[in-house]
């Protein structure tokens, strides 16, 4: 099974390198009595965790573990297992702490303690290339059946799975149940959007369709040990200050970008769109797309505007001006309408029909349908 080695991203160096910030004396290596073990699931993908020979050697996870032991002034131990043996490890204290740890359909009975929410992950049903558009899961046929993890629990989706209007088809981790997709074994699946955007961008992504449905989130947290070899008082206390510094945050924006969404509103007829035909319409160099629609593109300024530009244009702020400079010079087409904000563009998007917008993921709710997602 393939796995990858290295982010796609220009900061990567940050891999394995954790900020060195205050600590109290009472959390010296000399206090916790050894390494910081740490158990990882094997459920778990790229950017959260980058595998080599089975081991976990980078992302998003491993780095935070990483950065706890810093603040410890520790070294720490993975410990790789089933995704179903963690909260044994937890509570045996066997492991320290576990982060990233999805939802069980059958939780444990011992209530594990828990460091802060760090983040949120988002969960996005995805369809092969040629399965229908859903902009809601009551959308879905009945019988429908879609690509799981084995043990996981689907808030929204437990009820039409215990009624038999959806089927599961459970998969050991996000890779296999996304390479099942690609290659049409379930015709939806359910992921996070950081493991879709990581594996739509490798080998195979292409058969993923663009469009998402977001179908719900959970905060990102770490699991703690009540009997661990590290008190959870200071690994709580060592996340916190991590949070605070703005240091998760950093690890977090090396590894994934800011979730863009491209979107229209739910009335219209488009139903997803190829990047490629994004950066003609949003170039000029087209006006209609394959299914014959007109979409009319708007944007808004900011940080979102130069994201948009880098990963789906593919230019710069001047390459895209030099583009339109020519398009108007021979009085062909004019360029998308310019907004104040991201919010007036939700506002547009939602009164205007044909237009076509992209908006942070945060903004974006059932008025409006993800026909593409950096």
């Amino acid at each position: 099974m393939k796995k990858y080695l290295l982010p796609r991203f220009p900061v990567a160096a940050v891999l394995g390198l954790a900020l060195l910030l205050p600590i109290s004396p009472a959390m010296a290596a000399g206090e916790t009595g050894g390494a910081l073990r740490v158990a990882v699931s094997r459920s778990l993908a790229p950017p959260f965790v980058l595998w080599r020979d089975n081991q976990p050697v980078g992302g998003i996870d491993v780095d935070i573990a990483r950065a706890v032991a810093t603040q410890l002034k520790t070294t720490v131990e993975f410990l790789v297992l089933p995704r179903l043996r963690v909260e044994a490890a937890l509570s045996s204290g066997e492991a320290d702490m576990a982060c990233n740890l999805s939802p069980l359909s059958t939780p444990r009975q011992e209530a594990l303690p828990l460091g802060p929410a760090l983040f949120d992950v988002q969960e996005m049903l995805a369809g092969h290339e040629s399965a229908s558009t859903a902009d809601s899961l009551e959308q879905l046929p009945a019988g429908t059946v879609v690509g799981t993890l084995q043990g996981q629990a689907y808030t929204t989706l437990e009820t039409m799975f215990s009624s038999g209007k959806l089927k599961r088809d459970d998969a050991l981790d996000d890779e296999r149940m996304l390479r099942k997709l690609v290659l049409n074994r379930h015709p939806y699946g359910i992921s996070n959007r950081q493991s879709l955007g990581w594996f739509a961008a490798e080998d195979g992504g292409d058969k993923i369709a663009s469009w998402r449905l977001p179908v719900g989130s959970r905060p990102y947290r770490c699991t703690l040990s009540p009997r661990g070899r590290v008190e959870a008082r200071q690994l709580v206390a060592a996340l916190e200050q991590l949070q605070a510094s703005g240091r998760v945050d950093q690890i977090v924006a090396s590894l994934t970008a800011p979730p863009l969404a491209v979107v229209v509103s739910n009335r219209s007829t488009l139903r997803q769109v190829s990047r490629s035909a994004l950066t003609e319409l949003f170039l000029g160099q087209r006006s209609r797309l394959a299914d014959g629609s007109a979409p009319e593109p708007v944007m808004a300024g900011g940080q979102e505007r130069n994201q948009f530009m880098a990963a789906v244009l593919k230019r710069d702020a001047a390459q895209f001006r030099a583009a339109w400079a020519a398009q108007q010079f021979g009085g062909r087409r004019r360029p998308p309408t310019e907004l104040a904000s991201a919010e007036a563009v939700k506002s547009h998007l939602q009164r205007h029909v044909e237009a076509i917008g992209f908006l942070p993921l945060s903004l974006v709710d059932s008025s409006l349908r993800i026909v593409y997602l950096s």
